[in-house]
């Protein structure tokens, strides 16, 4: 499972064109933590979990290889900038927020 787990997020942060320091540095863990967490060779709890979802605005269940439905992020940054995590993340959350109000508008 460590596997699947470590595989799919490194598969995510490099899809992205994050490395490994700025994802750390997100997630407020040493490089050397990532990296064993990629290798499968660590565990995390679930507000890394929490913060990687939010970040690669996915499911738990899609980091834990439990399913393989996931959207592709639509915020697109231009290249020049340094990109924020903090930013990307908060703005996942918001759009799945404005999801989830626009499905509960649409059941009324």
């Amino acid at each position: 499972m460590k596997n699947i787990v470590g595989t799919t997020l490194n598969k995510l942060r490099r899809k992205n064109g994050y490395t490994q320091e700025q994802v750390s540095n997100y997630l407020g863990i040493t490089q050397s933590n990532l990296s064993k967490i990629e290798n499968g060779e660590r565990n995390f709890n679930m507000t890394l979990l929490d913060k990687l979802c939010l970040l690669y605005n996915c499911s738990p269940e899609y980091l834990l290889g439990e399913t393989d439905s996931h959207e592709k992020p639509s915020i697109a940054f231009r290249s020049d900038e340094k990109v924020d995590l903090n930013v990307v993340a908060k703005m996942n959350e918001i759009k799945g927020f404005l999801k989830l109000l626009r499905k509960l508008d649409s059941d009324d």
